[in-house]
């Protein structure tokens, strides 16, 4: 093993780098949010029926006229 190591250092290299991004992965996966406990269910699934529109001042939704 160390023969080859030493004919070929890029190896070593790649080990490393596997063996970070391994760790990174587990780290992400413990850590991460499984969207169980999300802030975003708290209105019981409930939709508003009306969007809120945040519209600058002087502007107002288009008249629907019916002629």
């Amino acid at each position: 093993m160390i023969k080859f190591v030493t004919t070929h250092p890029d190896y070593l290299f790649l080990m490393f780098l596997i063996f970070f991004v391994v760790i990174k992965v587990i780290i992400q996966i413990i850590n991460s949010d499984d969207g169980r406990s999300s802030g975003d269910d708290s209105d019981g699934g409930i939709l508003e029926p009306d969007p809120v529109l945040d519209l600058p001042p002087g502007v107002s939704l288009p008249i629907d006229r019916k002629t």
